[in-house]
């Protein structure tokens, strides 16, 4: 009993000693760099003859501010791009005019590339249309109906006057009218 005791304790000092056998490591899902988002504002209609003013902003969770390219582009939707553009970004909105696009739907797109390994790259897209906005939309380029709140204010101000007046006048005229107590 003594010997496999011994012959127990002689195998697991031996294998202390060796080791435990490597094992793959995983890929760590953490990057370390920080992820960006972008946004891309543009009007849904743009009119025709006119150019497409793209406002690009890329934003991080950090005091730091990312830098690095953009890659604007306009692409008919679903087909192919008209416009490509890269341009430096070092925050704040970047502004970049398209060209003046016949009639069509299309997409604008920006893409993100840092500089440098602190920040993840980003994309967005928005969709719009080029088109004749007052054929569309008869009651002007804002698409708003005029004056649908309600008359004009003058008109609000008459109407309460004459309201006031007419009540101020049933009621003098029933005082005039009261019967003299005998």
């Amino acid at each position: 009993m003594r010997g496999s005791v011994l012959l127990a304790g002689a195998f697991l000092g031996a294998v202390s000693l060796v080791g435990a056998p490597a094992h793959a490591t995983a890929p760590d899902p953490y990057s370390g760099n920080i992820d960006t988002s972008c946004s891309i504002d543009v009007p849904a209609t743009v009119d025709v003859g006119k150019h497409a003013v793209l406002k690009v902003t890329v934003s991080a969770n950090s005091p730091k501010t990312p830098k690095g390219k953009l890659d604007v582009t306009i692409s008919e939707a679903g087909g192919s791009a008209v416009f490509s553009k890269t341009v430096s970004y070092s925050g704040g909105t970047k502004t970049v005019v398209g060209p003046v696009l016949p009639k069509d739907d299309y997409v604008a797109k920006a893409k993100f590339r840092p500089s440098g390994k602190q920040f993840d790259g980003s994309r967005c897209s928005e969709l719009y249309n080029v088109d004749d906005i007052n054929d569309n939309n008869p009651d002007g380029p804002d698409g708003l109906l005029p004056d649908t709140g309600g008359p004009a204010i003058l008109w609000l101000l008459v109407g309460v006057g004459l309201v006031g007046g007419g009540g101020a006048t049933v009621a003098y005229s029933r005082r005039r009218q009261t019967p003299a107590s005998i």
